[in-house]
């Protein structure tokens, strides 16, 4: 029985994960469990990490795929618009590929600018996906996207939106007002980790209508930012952090929607005096400046009332260019915050991400083998999967279970440990592991990976075993980091 030697060279943990998987499925006769293993391997020849936006219904899901893509492919409005799971990702051509419950591939034309047709082919129940494949750049180079359905929506572990979390290597959590049925929602994903494997090591929470939480008038940021720590924190272990979002006013800024035409009428209003663009926001006939309900409501449907006054405020300061005003109204979205992560913790981190998903549902295929040569073939493929798993990349894969038991209540740790062990599973250097600004120095990394190991030493010597195991994680990945700089 031979198992998976590591390659020479330093490649990657999911390169080492790839040439297993064509290892054992050129061994493995057809079946279950060659499938699977097929399928990974399919799955790490890709060339950048699968992010997943999820969240209840009607909470801005699709507005945020439209500004990470920087393109409106996927339909927005006041209801919930996306029904279907519809993954994104990059061609060199607009089309869409329906994917049935039986397995059909149906391709269709792309709707005008791309996106899904408003008609198809076949039902909407009987469709499992959607692929909708674009020339975009942040597809091609970043990241693969899955809108879901709202999970307010889904039924059962056999649901298609249930299969593409298990798909996705991360999740964006979005929530326009967060609640009680938010944290029910990421408890139901959690309990279900099995299947799809999110926690805290790779989901993001997103507070996606920072806008609506003011009277439209006042800096709604200051009141944002607060409601997003709270959750944090009341969301530990389920999120890695909350971050602030105007989905739609991001939406528009990244996007590919906003005309001279709308930047001309933004002109005229700025003209206005306060009292007649007042008139203008809120008033449901013809306003004082001559524009007609049709541009009002485009305006406020690109914008929104906060966003529309940020946008007059930039006018009445000078801004005059258009690519000017949307970098500024950028800005005021706080998208920079949600991508600067995006860019840290799930794209530079996505050797650890992809290679942790993969070793899941391999871990999971060595058991789908029959008897005979089948089974010591899987066998070996749990030996090499142990193997790997040894690999410092994957190092913070075993600190999942601590936050999995930190969300569930069962591991009791004080604030600082609790914040002290998401940043130990979700952080992409050692000094940011340790709660560090990122471009700390060596000497200062050693002092605080030393001190952290004293501190999570003592905690192993618990009567709970739980925590006592859990502490011996997070000491030995300490560990790592103080030895790694001590001698720097």
């Amino acid at each position: 029985m031979s198992t998976f030697a590591r390659p020479s060279g330093g490649r990657s943990v999911c390169d080492r994960l790839r040439l297993l998987c064509a290892d054992v499925v050129a061994r493995l006769p057809a079946g279950p469990a060659r499938d699977a293993v097929a399928a990974v391997g399919d799955r790490l020849a890709e060339r950048t990490i699968r992010i997943a936006v999820g969240g209840r219904v009607n909470a801005g899901k699709s507005t945020l795929v439209n500004a990470l893509l920087g393109q409106r492919l996927a339909a927005t409005g006041a209801t919930e618009t996306t029904t279907l799971v519809t993954w994104y990702r990059h061609h060199h051509q607009n089309r869409v590929q329906l994917i049935t419950k039986a397995g059909e591939s149906i391709h269709v034309p792309a709707a005008p600018g791309g996106g899904v047709p408003a008609e198809l082919p076949v039902p909407a129940d009987t469709i499992a996906s959607v692929v909708v494949e674009t020339a975009n750049a942040r597809l091609a180079d970043r990241y693969n996207l899955v809108d879901t359905p709202g999970l307010d929506s889904l039924t059962g572990l056999d649901d298609p939106a249930m299969a593409a979390l298990a798909e996705a290597d991360a999740l964006l959590y979005v929530m326009p007002h967060p609640g009680e049925r938010d944290r029910e929602a990421l408890e139901a994903l959690r309990g279900t980790s099995g299947r799809a494997g999110m926690s805290a090591a790779n989901v993001l929470g997103v507070l996606s209508r920072v806008d609506t939480l003011g009277d439209g008038g006042d800096d709604p940021w200051p009141r944002a930012r607060r409601i997003a720590a709270r959750y944090a924190r009341d969301l530990r272990g389920l999120v890695a952090d909350v971050v602030p979002v105007i989905g739609l006013l991001a939406e528009t800024a990244a996007g590919d929607t906003f005309t001279e035409a709308d930047a001309r009428r933004l002109r005229r209003l700025a003209a206005l005096d306060p009292d007649d663009l007042e008139d203008f926001l809120y008033a449901h006939a013809r306003s004082p400046s001559g524009e007609d309900s049709a541009d009002r409501a485009r305006l406020l449907r690109l914008l929104g009332v906060h966003g529309l006054r940020e946008a007059v405020a930039h006018v009445r300061s000078g801004v005059v260019r258009s690519d000017e005003l949307l970098r500024r109204l950028a800005q005021s979205s706080g998208v920079a915050e949600l991508v600067g992560y995006v860019e840290e913790n799930f794209i530079r981190s996505a050797d650890r991400l992809r290679a942790a998903s993969a070793v899941t549902i391999l871990e999971r295929a060595t058991w789908l083998g029959g008897d005979g040569d089948s089974a010591a073939i899987l066998a070996g493929l749990r030996e090499s999967l142990n193997e790997v798993k040894r690999d410092p990349v994957l190092r913070q894969a075993a600190l999942v279970p601590a936050l999995r038991d930190l969300a569930g209540g069962r591991l009791s740790l004080s604030d600082d440990c609790a914040d002290a062990l998401i940043s130990l599973a979700t952080g992409n250097t050692d000094a940011v592991r340790l709660g560090l600004a990122a471009d700390a120095g060596a000497a200062q990394v050693a002092v605080a990976a030393d001190e952290w190991v004293a501190r999570w030493r003592r905690l192993e010597g618990s009567p709970s075993r739980l925590l006592a195991r859990h502490a011996r994680a997070a000491r030995e990945l300490t560990e790592t980091a103080f030895f790694a700089h001590r001698s720097i």
